[in-house]
C-alpha cells in the first residue's frame, strides 16, 4: 500500500481528492500539507502537517516515504491582492514542494496546472501556470504529471465571481461543446480528482501532460469499463487483441502530450548542441564536464527512441493514419539530430589524449559504460569528421530515409484482390501474407500469384526507392573509405567477418538432411516438390486454430517451468495490453517488439491469426520484450544490444514455448504438424534468410557499377533462392525483394544475418538450459544484461565457454536442431 501526500487539501479540487484517496485501498496514509486545520483531520488515515509554505524546508522530513505527491495549490489575484502574492502561491510553492518530492525520492509528482498555460501568453495567470511547468519539468523528476483543466465546476468554500459567471453561463452550452470547442468543456472537480488517482496507478516515467480533453477521456473510460463489467458474460475475450497506447502518450495521432514531449526533446537537443560546443571551446578539455554531457545524452536518447517507438506503434497500427505519418517526419528529423549530437561528442572523445581519456572513463557516472564508450571511440576513428558525418545525418533524412518512406506509403495503400467462394475481396498486403499458409494449396497458390502481382504492379517503383536507398548508402561508404558493404553490418553486430563466414559455412555444410525434410513435406502434400508457398503450409487439414487467450494462458505456463519471473512479465503484459494483435485491415505487415525506456514499457505488433506458427511469434515477441525488461536498470548506453543477440532471449522464448506444445501433442498427426512448425522456422533461418543474405549482398555488389534494374533484381533473387534452398523448390518469389520489408530499412543493412546468428546462439543457450535445469535461470539473466556491453565472441566465450570463430559450436547447435529432422522423418515414414 502507498503513501499520499497533499498540498491543497482544503481547495475545490484538493478536497475531492483527498476524500477519494481516503476511500480507496491503495492508500494506507494520506499527510495534507497544510496553513490550517483540515475537515479531514479526525480521519484515521489522515496526518495533517500545518505549515508556514514560505519555510517549508524546516519540515522537509514530511516528505520522506511518500510515494505520490499530488499538489492543488491554487490561488486568485482577489485572494492574494497583488502579481507577486499570486506568483507565490501558484509557481514558488509548486516548485519548492516538487524538489522536496524529489530530494525524498517520491515515485511520482502530481500537479493542478491549468488550460492554455504558456509562459508567453497573454494573460498573467496562463503565463504563470506556464512557467511553474516549465520549472518543473527542469527538475526531471522521475515521474511528472501535469493537469491541465479548463473551467474547474463544484462547490466552493469561498466565492470566486468570474468562475461562478462563467459556470452559469456554461452550464447551457455544454451540451453543444463538440469537436474542436470540446476542449473548453467545463469539468467537475471530482472528475479532475479521479482523473489524477487513475494516473497516479500507471507506472510511467518521465513527465505528462494531460488536457481537459484527456482528462473527460479518462472519466468516460472508467465509467465506460464500469458498464461494461456490468453487461459482461463468460463468453467475452479475456485478453485484449489491441494495444493500449493510451497509456504511454493519450490520444493516439492527436495526443497533445506526445507533441508537448517532442517539443521538449527537440529543445533538449538544441540545449545540449549547445553546451557541447562550449565545452569543446575551452583549451584543455574538463572530464569532469563532458562526463555531465554524455551522462545527460543518455537521457535525450531515451526520449528520442521513446518519441520514435510511439510513432511506429501509430503508423503499423493503421497505414493511412496521415496525422502519424506527419508526426513520424518530425522524430525522424529529430533522430537526426541526436545522431549528429552524439557525431559532435564523438568527435571531441577522439581528441582525448590517452591520459586524458583514461582519467575521463574512471569518473565515476563512466565507470558502467566503459566498454560502451570504449566502442564509440575506436568506431569514430573509422568515419569521417564530426562536421561531415553531421552532414551526412541531414542529408539521409531527405536522401536514403526518404526512399525509405516511400516505400512505407506505397505498400500502407496496397492491396491485393483474392476470390473467395466466387467472389473478389480485397486484402492488405499483411492480411494476404497470412492467407499463404493456408491449408488448401488451391487457396495458396491463387494467393501467391495475386500476392507477387500485387508487387510486381509496383516494381518499378519500388527497383527506384531501393536503388537509391542503396546508392545513399554506398557513397557514405565510399567517403568514409570502406571498401566492404558488409563492414557497418558487423560493427552494428559486434562481431567479427570469421564469425559470419564459419556460420554460413556450417550451415551449407549442414543442408542436406534439412533438403530431405523439405523432399518428405512434399510427399506427405502429394507433391513431386514443394514450391516456395508451400513451405510452411500445414502437413495436415486437420490443424486445430487456437485462440488468443489460450495461446496467451499457454505462453505463461511454459515461461513459468523455466522462469517464474519471466511469466510474471508476460502476464503484465497480456493484463496490460501491450500487444496489437488483431486480425484487421490498414494494419502493416509484419511483426516487431518496441520499447519506451523512460516509461519501461514494451509493445508487441501482429496480425494473430490462430495458427502454431502465430503462437510461437508471440512468445518471440514476448522475449524481445522480456530481454528490454532485464535491462531497464541499466545506464542507456550499456542497454544498446545488438540485432544478432536481440534474438537471442526471442528465440528462447519461442523454443520453450514450441518443444512444450510437441510434448503435449496428443495424437501422432498433431506432433507431426507441431514438428513441422518447428522446422519452417528452422528452413526460414537456414534457408530463406540465407536466400535474402546471398541477394542482399550481390546486390550491393552490382549497384556500385550503376544503377540496377527490376528485371535483374528479379533474377537475382530467383538465383539467390535456388541457392539457398539447394534447388528443393519448384516454384520462388521474383519479387520478395520488394515484398520484404527489411531490404528497404534504412537504420540496419543487412537485416538478414543476424536472425540466424541468434537462432543459432540461442539453440546452444537452450541446450545448455536443458542441461543445468533451474540453476540456469540466474546465468541467463546475466548473460541477457550483458548483451549490450560486450561484443558476441567476449559474450559467448565468458557464458557458455565457445568460440564463435570455430564450428564446432555452430555444429553442435544444428545437431541440436537435427534432432527434429530425424523424429520428423520417424513419425512420417
Amino acid at each position: 500500500m502507498k503513501k499520499a501526500l497533499v498540498a491543497g487539501a482544503t481547495g475545490l479540487i484538493g478536497r475531492q481528492l483527498t476524500e477519494q484517496l481516503l476511500q480507496s485501498s491503495e492508500y494506507e496514509e494520506v499527510h495534507l500539507l497544510t496553513r490550517r486545520r483540515t475537515p479531514f483531520y479526525d480521519h484515521a488515515k489522515v496526518t495533517e502537517h500545518v505549515v508556514s509554505f514560505d519555510e517549508m524546508e524546516k519540515e522537509e522530513k514530511i516528505f520522506e516515504g511518500k510515494d505520490d505527491v499530488f499538489i492543488t495549490l491554487g490561488t486568485t489575484m482577489k485572494q492574494v491582492k497583488s502579481r507577486e502574492g499570486f506568483m507565490q502561491v501558484d509557481y514558488l510553492y509548486p516548485l519548492k514542494i516538487a524538489e522536496m518530492a524529489k530530494k525524498y525520492h517520491s515515485e511520482r509528482v502530481l500537479v493542478i496546472s491549468a488550460m492554455g498555460a504558456d509562459r508567453d501568453a497573454r494573460f498573467f495567470y496562463n503565463q504563470v501556470k506556464g512557467s511553474m511547468e516549465e520549472a518543473l519539468m527542469a527538475l526531471e523528476l522521475p515521474s511528472l504529471h501535469i493537469i491541465r483543466p479548463s473551467l474547474i465546476t463544484g462547490d466552493r468554500y469561498e466565492f470566486r465571481l468570474g468562475e461562478k459567471s462563467a459556470e452559469i453561463i456554461s452550464k447551457p452550452l455544454r451540451g453543444w461543446m463538440k469537436g474542436s470547442l470540446r476542449k473548453f468543456k467545463p469539468i467537475e472537480a471530482a472528475t479532475v480528482a479521479e482523473a489524477m488517482r487513475t494516473i497516479a496507478k500507471i507506472q510511467s516515467k518521465g513527465f505528462h501532460i494531460y488536457e481537459n480533453e484527456d482528462l473527460h477521456r479518462i472519466h468516460s473510460a472508467l465509467h465506460q469499463d464500469e458498464k461494461a463489467a456490468e453487461d459482461s458474460t463468460s463468453k467475452e475475450q479475456k485478453y485484449s487483441l489491441t494495444w493500449n497506447l493510451d497509456s504511454v502518450f493519450p490520444g493516439g495521432s492527436a495526443s497533445n502530450q506526445f507533441r508537448q514531449f517532442l517539443v521538449n526533446t527537440e529543445t533538449d537537443l538544441s540545449t545540449m548542441k549547445a553546451k557541447v560546443a562550449q565545452a569543446a571551446k575551452k583549451d584543455a578539455p574538463d572530464v569532469t564536464e563532458w562526463a555531465a554531457v554524455v551522462e545527460r545524452l543518455q537521457t535525450i536518447g531515451m526520449k528520442v527512441r521513446e518519441v520514435n517507438a510511439f510513432v511506429s506503434c501509430l503508423t503499423a497500427q493503421d497505414v493511412k493514419d496521415e496525422e502519424a505519418k506527419l508526426l513520424g517526419g518530425k522524430t525522424k528529423r529529430v533522430a537526426s539530430q541526436y545522431r549528429q549530437l552524439i557525431s559532435a561528442v564523438d568527435e571531441q572523445l577522439l581528441q582525448f589524449t590517452d591520459a586524458v581519456w583514461e582519467d575521463f572513463i574512471n569518473q565515476k557516472s563512466m565507470q558502467k559504460i566503459v566498454f560502451n564508450l570504449e566502442e564509440r571511440r575506436k568506431n569514430a576513428k573509422e568515419k569521417l569528421s564530426a562536421d561531415k558525418e553531421q552532414l551526412i545525418q541531414k542529408l539521409s533524412v531527405d536522401g536514403y530515409q526518404a526512399w525509405g518512406e516511400l516505400y512505407n506509403t506505397i505498400v500502407g495503400r496496397m492491396e491485393v484482390e483474392i476470390r473467395e467462394k466466387g467472389r473478389k475481396k480485397k486484402y492488405s498486403v499483411g492480411q494476404a501474407e497470412n492467407k499463404l499458409s493456408d491449408k488448401n494449396r488451391s487457396v495458396r497458390k491463387h494467393v501467391f500469384q495475386q500476392f507477387e502481382q500485387a508487387w510486381e504492379n509496383e516494381a518499378e517503383l519500388f527497383t527506384s526507392s531501393l536503388n537509391h536507398l542503396a546508392g545513399f548508402r554506398l557513397e557514405t561508404y565510399e567517403a568514409r573509405g570502406w571498401d566492404s558493404v558488409l563492414k557497418e553490418p558487423l560493427m552494428i553486430n559486434r562481431m567479427k567477418q570469421e564469425t559470419l563466414d564459419v556460420m554460413w559455412d556450417t550451415i551449407t555444410k549442414n543442408k542436406d538432411v534439412f533438403t530431405e525434410y523439405l523432399h518428405r513435406k512434399a510427399a506427405l502434400l502429394g507433391l513431386d516438390k514443394l514450391a516456395i508457398y508451400d513451405v510452411g503450409a500445414p502437413v495436415s487439414k486437420k490443424v486445430p486454430e487456437v485462440s488468443f487467450d489460450d495461446a496467451a494462458d499457454m505462453i505463461v505456463t511454459q515461461f513459468r517451468k523455466f522462469s517464474p519471473d519471466m511469466a510474471e512479465f508476460a502476464q503484465h503484459a497480456f493484463d496490460n495490453q501491450w500487444i496489437e494483435a488483431e486480425n484487421r485491415e490498414g494494419k502493416r505487415p509484419g511483426g516487431f517488439c518496441t520499447s519506451f525506456p523512460i516509461r519501461e514499457q514494451s509493445r508487441i505488433f501482429m496480425t494473430y491469426d490462430g495458427s502454431a506458427s502465430n503462437v510461437a511469434t508471440l512468445a518471440h515477441e514476448l522475449g524481445h520484450a522480456y530481454h528490454q525488461h532485464k535491462m531497464n536498470d541499466l545506464p542507456y548506453l550499456s542497454q544498446g544490444y545488438a540485432m544478432n543477440v536481440a534474438e537471442t532471449a526471442s528465440t528462447f522464448a519461442e523454443m520453450i514455448v514450441s518443444d512444450a506444445s510437441v510434448k503435449q501433442a496428443e495424437t501422432k498427426e498433431e506432433k507431426i504438424q507441431l514438428l513441422d512448425d518447428k522446422l519452417n522456422r528452422s528452413i526460414a533461418f537456414f534457408m530463406n534468410i540465407h536466400s535474402r543474405f546471398l541477394f542482399e549482398t550481390r546486390f550491393y555488389e552490382e549497384r556500385k557499377e550503376g544503377l540496377v534494374s527490376k528485371d535483374r533484381l528479379n533474377k537475382l533473387m530467383t538465383e539467390a533462392q535456388k541457392e539457398a534452398y539447394n534447388n528443393a523448390l519448384s516454384e520462388y518469389s521474383p519479387t520478395f525483394w520488394a515484398s520484404k520489408l527489411h531490404f528497404h530499412i534504412t537504420g540496419v543493412p543487412f537485416y538478414n544475418f543476424p536472425y540466424t546468428f541468434g537462432y543459432l546462439f540461442s539453440m546452444g543457450i537452450y541446450a545448455k538450459a536443458a542441461q543445468e535445469g533451474e540453476s540456469f535461470e540466474a546465468k541467463y539473466t546475466e548473460l541477457l544484461r550483458d548483451t549490450g556491453r560486450l561484443d558476441v565472441e567476449t559474450l559467448a566465450e565468458k557464458h557458455l565457454q565457445v568460440d564463435l570463430t570455430k564450428p564446432e559450436f555452430w555444429q553442435e547447435a544444428i545437431d541440436f536442431i537435427k534432432q527434429d529432422v530425424e523424429t520428423f522423418m520417424e513419425l512420417t515414414k
